[in-house]
C-alpha cells in the first residue's frame, strides 16, 4: 500500500496511487494546500516509489529548488532547464519547487518553456499554499490536486502517538486549523500559553462590564494583529464551552478542559442568551477583518457591541 505515513488526504493518495498503477504519472504536478497538511512529504513519498526507494535525500535525479531569499529567481528556474537535459540514472528525474508560490514572473515563464515540452522522464511539482498567485499559463499545465486541512480525529490522535496528553492533544488540534506543522510548533510555544492567558483577561474584562476596561481590549488585541483569526477563534471556543457547561455537557467535549474553574466563575456572570450573542458578534468580527475592514476600528464595535449584550 502507497503512501501509509501519509496522515489524510485520502484523495491525494487514491488519485496518485492509480496513476501509479496505471503507469499514467503526468509530468507536471501543483499540490495546492494550506501550509503543514504534508505536500512536501506526499512529494517525497512519491518520489520513493518513483525512484525505487532509493535514498531520496541523496539522489541526483530528486532535486528540490526553494525560495532564495525572499522569491525563487530566474537563475534557479534556468539551471533546473540546464540539468533536467541530463538524463536520469534510472526512469525518473523528479523536481520539487518548494513554495511555487514565491517564484517571480520571470522565472515562472522560464518555467513555462520547460512545462511545454518536457523531457519523457521528467516530473515536477509545484507545492505551493496558494495557487492563486501563480500565472494561470502556470496552472493550466499541470496537474492541480487540493490537500485538505487534516481533519481533528485524525490530528489528535497524531499527536497523542507523539506524546502528547489527550486534552492537551485536543487543545492543540482545535487550534492548528488542520496543520500538523502548526500543531507541533503550537505544542512547543510558549507564545501560545501566553495568548491564551490573554483571552482569559479579555473575557474576564467583558464579563466584568466595566466600559472603560473593555475599550481598551482593542489596543490590548494590537499585539495579535497578524494573528487576530486565531484570537477570534479562541475566543469563541471559550464562549462555547461555557455554553456547554450550562448545558451539562460531558466535560470531555469541553475543549478548554483545562481551564473549568475559569469557565465555571464565567458562565455564573452570563446567561445562555447572551453568550450565543457574543459568540454571533465576535464571528461577524471575524468576517469583517477577513475582508480588510479597518482592525482597531472592527475591534473597538466588536468590544461594545458585546458590552450592549451584557450591560
Amino acid at each position: 500500500m502507497y503512501f501509509e505515513n501519509i496522515i489524510g488526504q485520502e484523495f491525494a493518495k487514491k488519485y496518485i496511487t492509480n496513476s501509479i498503477k496505471n503507469n499514467k504519472i503526468n509530468h507536471a504536478y501543483m499540490f495546492e494546500g494550506i501550509e503543514g497538511i504534508g505536500k512536501k512529504r506526499f512529494a517525497d513519498e512519491l518520489a520513493k516509489i518513483l525512484l525505487d526507494g532509493y535514498d531520496i535525500d541523496n539522489n541526483p535525479d530528486y532535486i528540490n529548488i526553494y525560495a532564495d531569499g525572499n522569491s525563487i529567481k530566474i537563475a534557479q528556474i534556468r539551471k533546473l532547464q540546464t540539468d533536467i537535459i541530463i538524463k536520469p540514472h534510472k526512469d525518473y528525474k523528479i523536481y520539487v519547487i518548494n513554495d511555487a508560490q514565491k517564484m517571480t514572473v520571470e522565472a515562472q515563464n522560464a518555467l513555462l518553456k520547460t512545462l511545454e515540452e518536457p523531457p519523457k522522464y521528467a516530473i515536477m511539482i509545484l507545492i505551493t499554499n496558494n495557487k492563486e498567485i501563480l500565472l494561470d499559463t502556470i496552472k493550466s499545465r499541470c496537474e492541480i490536486i487540493k490537500f485538505l486541512p487534516i481533519s481533528l480525529v485524525e490530528l489528535k490522535n497524531y499527536l497523542t502517538k507523539n506524546g502528547i496528553d489527550d486534552n492537551r492533544a485536543q487543545l492543540l488540534a482545535t487550534f492548528s486549523r488542520g496543520s500538523i506543522k502548526r500543531a507541533l510548533e503550537l505544542s512547543e510555544s510558549a507564545e501560545f500559553a501566553i495568548m491564551r492567558e490573554d483571552i482569559q483577561s479579555y473575557i474576564q474584562t467583558i464579563l466584568d462590564k466595566n466600559i472603560v476596561d473593555i475599550l481598551e481590549i482593542q489596543s490590548s488585541m494590537d499585539k495579535y494583529k497578524k494573528d487576530i483569526a486565531s484570537v477570534l477563534d479562541m475566543m469563541v471556543n471559550y464562549f462555547r464551552d461555557i455554553i456547554l457547561l450550562k448545558e451539562k455537557i460531558d466535560k470531555s467535549m469541553i475543549i478548554n478542559s483545562d481551564k473549568i474553574i475559569f469557565l465555571q466563575n464565567m458562565g455564573k456572570k452570563i446567561t445562555y442568551s447572551q453568550v450565543s450573542k457574543i459568540i454571533d458578534i465576535i464571528e461577524e468580527t471575524k468576517k469583517k477583518i477577513k475582508s480588510n475592514c479597518n482592525f482597531n476600528i472592527s475591534i473597538q464595535v466588536m468590544a461594545l457591541n458585546i458590552y450592549e449584550v451584557i450591560k
